[in-house]
């Protein structure tokens, strides 16, 4: 399991910097230090291993959420937590993020990895529709607002501020503050929004 893992972070580490087609399983081999039959030996092909990056990217990001919310005392608190944490995040992820949204825009032609990201997408609309309802339940949020349009807008925010952040970092600021404002006055009670 060590070597797997190894072989994960190597392989986010070139493809983050040099994209998935320009990236070879020799390249990955050599940059472990070890050769192409060992890396075989873990996983089936490239698209495997960029798998298992998506995989545990998002494995990651889910469990880190869930610390985030655990101790949050309700969904607008949960959506806070989750936002103002995001960047920091990203910092630390920042080679695993490159490589999804790089996946994104090109590996995404192999059927296998597009199941990948499906999943992963998946579970992060699972994740926000889950705060969503529970906000509809309490009466927090507006309950005729569909959750997993609601959670589409908050991953779409992320996403962007993601592609931004990683692209284009001198490019103006950011208000993590005024985006989970936004969020959460459109999640809200139509009367509440009058007021």
């Amino acid at each position: 399991m060590q070597r797997r893992q190894q072989l994960i972070e190597v392989a986010t580490r070139l493809f983050a910097q040099r994209g998935c087609d320009a990236t070879t399983t020799a390249a990955i081999a050599h940059a472990a230090g070890i050769t192409e039959p060992i890396l075989y030996r873990h996983f089936d092909d490239k698209q495997d291993l960029f798998i298992a990056i998506i995989r545990e990217m998002s494995r990651h990001t889910l469990e880190h959420w869930h610390s985030l919310i655990a101790g949050a005392p309700g969904p607008a608190h949960q959506i806070r937590a989750v936002a103002k944490a995001f960047p920091a995040h990203l910092k630390r992820c920042n080679d695993a993020y490159h490589v999804i949204h790089g996946a994104l825009l090109s590996c995404c032609r192999d059927r296998k990895v597009k199941a990948a990201m499906r999943e992963h997408y998946r579970k992060v609309e699972e994740f926000f529709c889950s705060i969503v309802r529970a906000g509809q339940e309490k009466g927090l949020f507006n309950p005729n607002l569909d959750p997993r349009a609601s959670a589409w807008q908050m991953i779409n925010i992320g996403i962007g501020y993601a592609m931004i952040a990683q692209n284009l970092p001198s490019f103006g600021h950011f208000s993590v503050d005024a985006a989970i404002d936004f969020v959460l006055l459109g999640l809200s009670p139509t009367e509440k929004r009058r007021s």
